[in-house]
């Protein structure tokens, strides 16, 4: 058995269990699916992807390509010869939306082996969004004997999700998640996690979604600084798996355009460079009028021209009846 997991964290921790117990190997997979562009055959649109990621998070294109190209590389060599996979992933939408992908493309590549889910809430005791990499070897191990063998009627389920998700008609994904509503644990928290994923469209009445509202919210209360609001948002939030470079790409986009959410005090230094540590007082944030308004409930602000970001595989630029309220 190969088991694939996300973050270095977890790897580390996993390998010397699986090495010295199981005689097994620990593959990272590493990708940033709640950033769009995203497309059900994501392998075949890398370059494209690079320059989106560039533009919305700040992730150097080369960075993304040299990353990219050799994961590919390690899957050709590693995963697809693999007759058992374990899948290794939490619940929130950071994890579930890279479930989906495995799961998708394994199905298509490599179709013969026996695919697992390690759901992190099979043992109770353990955060479902802290995450594994929070965990020991020690409670890391007896994960593998909670393994959920995933059949053929899981498997085509989550392969649905995954195209809903990708499909860049927003309406799929919001009659995906209608019609799952009553799906059972542990697979309700694919269904939650692309619930959530609906919350970040623009509502209809004030154009913003939820993080850009909770963004909103925490300067209005006082977290003027970059890292400050970037935990407050972390924490109210614990079903996006947030990351400061995504964080990062959202404060970029309300500090920018014709009707700027928020914008940086004039003895401000700018936001922080992605992928470098934030000084603790980097990017002092202020409310703008249009923020207020927003907050208010007296502008929207995708009628005002300020929203436009790729969600899955839609790209949207307004609200849009029949995914929020």
């Amino acid at each position: 058995m190969i088991h694939i997991v996300n973050g270095d964290c977890t790897a580390m921790q996993l390998t010397k269990v699986a090495e010295q117990l199981w005689n097994e190997q620990v593959w990272v997979y590493s990708e940033l699916l709640t950033e769009g562009p995203v497309y059900a055959r994501l392998e075949q649109y890398l370059a494209y992807r690079a320059l989106q990621l560039e533009r919305m998070c700040g992730l150097p294109s080369t960075v993304f390509l040299q990353r990219g190209n050799e994961q590919e590389r390690t899957w050709k060599s590693d995963i697809l010869p693999a007759q058992e996979i374990a899948l290794w992933f939490e619940h929130d939408l950071f994890d579930i939306t890279m479930l989906l992908r495995l799961v998708d493309r394994l199905t298509q590549e490599n179709a013969h082996a026996k695919l697992y889910w390690i759901d992190i809430a099979s043992i109770a005791e353990h955060d479902r969004y802290l995450g594994f990499g929070a965990l020991t070897g020690e409670q890391l191990s007896p994960y593998r004997d909670a393994a959920i063998r995933l059949s053929a009627e899981h498997i085509e389920w989550m392969r649905s999700a995954w195209i809903a998700y990708t499909s860049p008609n927003p309406l799929k994904i919001a009659q995906w998640v209608q019609e799952s509503s009553s799906i059972p644990t542990p697979f309700c928290a694919i269904t939650e996690a692309l619930q959530f994923h609906l919350s970040r469209y623009p509502s209809t009445q004030d154009g913003i979604g939820i993080v850009e509202r909770s963004t909103l919210g925490a300067v209005q209360d006082g977290a003027v600084t970059f890292q400050k609001c970037f935990e407050i948002v972390r924490n109210q939030l614990p079903q996006y798996g947030l990351g400061d470079m995504q964080f990062w790409g959202y404060l970029r986009r309300m500090t920018c355009g014709d009707a700027p959410l928020l914008g940086l005090s004039p003895s401000s230094s700018s936001l922080p460079e992605p992928l470098k540590a934030p000084l603790a007082d980097a990017g002092h944030l202020l409310l703008t009028k249009s923020g207020q308004q927003v907050l208010d409930g007296t502008l929207n602000w995708a009628q005002a021209g300020g929203y436009g970001r790729w969600l899955g595989g839609a790209f949207i630029t307004r609200s849009t009846a029949g995914i929020r309220a």
